[in-house]
């Protein structure tokens, strides 16, 4: 049987997706969303993870090694641009950095913020340099970068509480900032798409969970598609990943252009599939919960259930809904590999 590597498969499903292609592959490509979960294999923290960029690609590497997902991706944390404009961060041992001042706090300090330079300001640079080095140790699988979209940039600057309800009091200013926080997006993309490794923008606050579907239609939707347009004029595709429910807003994600849409457990599979037939690569959506709490067999029903609905003559691609907990037991993560060997040749 002839051997492929994750990069093929991921190759195909883009083919199914957008072409008329005929398709041979061994199985549906698969990988779970993997970061801070990865400092355990190499007996570090996730502060470690976070701030050092040796321990951040030795993880890296390890998992790919260990699992040997189709996809690895580079999930660090979403703070990086609001610490460069000068949010205060706290790094706990093992959990994920929080702000513990927000640049913000004062929305009139807007006009006195200046874009930081990716190349040079904050951890961005480091997050361009672990991208660089794990490309090098990482052929055959693809390497895909995470940064935060506007909306996670705007609620990371202003606290989310407090921007949700600048939407009602002064929804002026709401425009303003994102108008800001998108050149902020796409400056980071600009330095990182150089790189020839996957984008994609993740808008966790942009989820239905927190949001209605009538903000972000108001706020977010336009920039999101701003983002993905300036991409495809240089021929860079563009994936959006969105947290929690997103039924109601399925259809404007995928009218952002984006060449891929990662959802969450929450999301109607099935509805996804419909939407993005034939306009995007759909992936997702087991839940993040059964990598710590689930067993062995309720993992594979929901991979299973996500097969059956999913597979059938399209480009998907399996993974779990959103970033595995960083507990979650190393074996969790072998069984989601283990069994899409088994399982993802339905295609």
């Amino acid at each position: 049987m002839e051997e492929y590597t994750g990069r093929q498969r991921v190759s195909a499903a883009f083919k199914k997706t957008f072409t008329t292609q005929e398709i041979h592959i061994d199985r549906i490509p698969a990988y779970p969303i993997m970061g801070q979960c990865n400092a355990q294999l190499i007996g570090a923290t996730i502060r470690e993870f976070l701030l050092d960029p040796k321990v951040f690609v030795k993880a890296q590497v390890a998992a790919y090694e260990r699992y040997r997902p189709d996809i690895i991706v580079m999930q660090g944390d979403l703070l990086m641009e609001p610490e460069a404009m000068g949010n205060e961060l706290k790094f706990p041992e093992n959990s994920m950095c929080i702000s513990t001042k927000y640049a913000l706090e004062n929305k009139g300090k807007l006009s006195s913020l200046t874009l930081p330079d990716p190349t040079r300001d904050g951890r961005m640079p480091v997050y361009l340099e672990v991208i660089t080095e794990t490309k090098k140790l990482i052929t055959d699988s693809v390497v895909s970068g995470v940064l935060a979209g506007p909306w996670t940039i705007a609620i990371g600057l202003r606290g989310a509480t407090e921007l949700i309800r600048d939407t009602q009091k002064d929804p002026d200013y709401v425009h303003e900032l994102m108008e800001f926080c998108t050149q902020m997006s796409i400056r980071f993309g600009e330095a990182f798409y150089p790189l020839k490794a996957g984008l994609s923008y993740s808008e966790a606050p942009a989820s239905c969970s927190l949001i209605s579907p009538r903000l972000y239609r108001t706020f977010i939707f336009s920039h999101h598609k701003r983002i993905v347009d300036h991409f495809k004029e240089k021929k860079v595709g563009v994936g959006l990943h969105i947290c929690g429910y997103t039924d109601p807003i399925l259809e404007d994600m995928v009218k952002t252009g984006v060449t891929n849409i990662s959802i969450d457990a929450p999301t109607d599979l099935a509805k996804a599939v419909e939407v993005t037939k034939g306009r995007a690569v759909l992936i997702g959506n087991v839940s993040t919960n059964l990598f710590f709490t689930g067993t062995k067999e309720e993992m594979g029903n929901a991979m299973r259930g996500c097969i059956d609905i999913a597979s059938k003559g399209s480009g998907f691609i399996l993974a779990s809904g959103c970033e595995v907990p960083g507990i979650a037991p190393p074996e969790k993560v072998d069984w989601f590999m283990e069994l899409a060997n088994a399982y993802c040749n339905r295609n």
